[in-house]
């Protein structure tokens, strides 16, 4: 059986890690709201290519919340999503690193593969909830076949800092933690997304366990440690001998905001996943209002052609209009002017 997956993890007061998109603490609702659209849009997007995949959504909040007056359990029930509820038992320290902490909760997501699915064969497909399929993912899974396992990697270059390593530090690492020699430069995979068999995932999650104190030792005396999933990731993926698809037809990060950087290329209307970190709260919120109070049963029914023209639309891939470039422009004025006034009144905020 296949599984296509996401998940939200839900940050506790006192516990946030930084989220510079959001411009949110973490662990408001207004900030998760953001995530329950995303993961909304995920699942239409999915069920209407892969109507015969199961679909699943782990996620560690017990009690989902309604958002725009609409309950995700129910939008979640039509859409036939099984809600798995397993808690965040890896939480890095304080000071640990201050970005995307609670993406460590894919490894709870992992263990729960591990003790409670006794299929070897079984696949899960396991993507950032800001991601949104444009076509089936059969070819996926069909590729995945040959050694239950596909993962796509960053060509950056060997001294490129990624969230605090570069590839060449990973390196270096990734010998201490072996205690033996590593001869080529190690992959950085992509983090957002993860294809294996239950098989393979027993052996990554026995291997992070073993890995997870180590982090946590080298954290407290100060050494350099894996700051997140994706370092965490590309450890183990090494460690088993599991390398990176040469294939680029499936998915890409995309970088759509023409203020900041946009890698958008004609060719990504070809793919069939779209990673879309900068449009959690245009693009994909644009899709969400369309999806969910717009169309009749979520889009459903509508022809494929119509619905990725729709998706294109609001992504703006490959094109952006004007009247979006305009709200991007707008919006992060907005945002900056926020910030700015935040900053300042913290500053002028009396001590004692």
């Amino acid at each position: 059986m296949n599984h296509i997956c996401t998940w939200l993890c839900a940050d506790k007061k006192g516990e946030e890690s930084l989220f510079p998109q959001s411009g949110q603490k973490s662990s408001s609702q207004a900030h998760q709201n953001i995530y329950w659209r995303c993961l909304i849009v995920f699942f239409i997007t999915s069920k209407r290519f892969n109507r015969n995949e199961k679909h699943v959504l782990f996620t560690n909040v017990q009690h989902l919340p309604k958002i725009d007056g609409r309950s995700v359990r129910d939008i979640l029930a039509d859409l036939e999503v099984e809600i798995i509820h397993t808690d965040f038992k890896y939480k890095t320290p304080k000071g640990y690193y201050g970005l995307f902490q609670n993406q460590f909760y894919e490894f709870s997501i992992l263990e729960h593969i591990s003790q409670n699915n006794p299929n070897a064969d079984h696949k899960y497909l396991i993507l950032d909830s800001d991601c949104v399929f444009i076509k089936p993912a059969q070819r996926l899974f069909a590729e995945a076949e040959k050694n239950g396992f596909i993962s796509f990697e960053i060509d950056s270059p060997v001294n490129y800092d990624i969230n605090g390593l570069s590839r060449l530090e990973m390196k270096t690492l990734f010998e201490e933690l072996l205690e033996k020699p590593v001869n080529d430069i190690p992959s950085y995979h992509l983090g957002e997304f993860l294809l294996c068999s239950v098989e393979n995932i027993k052996k990554i999650f026995a291997d992070f366990q073993e890995l997870w104190p180590k982090l946590l030792e080298r954290h407290a005396l100060g050494l350099k440690k894996l700051n997140e999933e994706a370092h965490t990731l590309s450890y183990l993926y090494y460690k088993n001998g599991l390398h990176a698809s040469q294939d680029n037809s499936f998915i890409k990060r995309i970088w759509t905001n023409p203020l900041f950087y946009r890698n958008v290329k004609p060719e990504d209307v070809d793919l069939t996943i779209w990673h879309l970190p900068a449009e959690k709260t245009y693009g994909i919120a644009g899709m969400y209002n369309y999806l969910i109070n717009e169309c009749k049963d979520y889009g459903q029914d509508m022809p494929s052609t119509e619905f990725v023209e729709r998706l294109k639309d609001f992504a703006g891939i490959p094109a952006l209009p004007v009247v979006r470039q305009f709200n991007y422009y707008t919006t992060s004025c907005y945002k900056a002017i926020i910030k700015k006034i935040k900053n300042v009144n913290f500053k002028l905020r009396p001590v004692g």
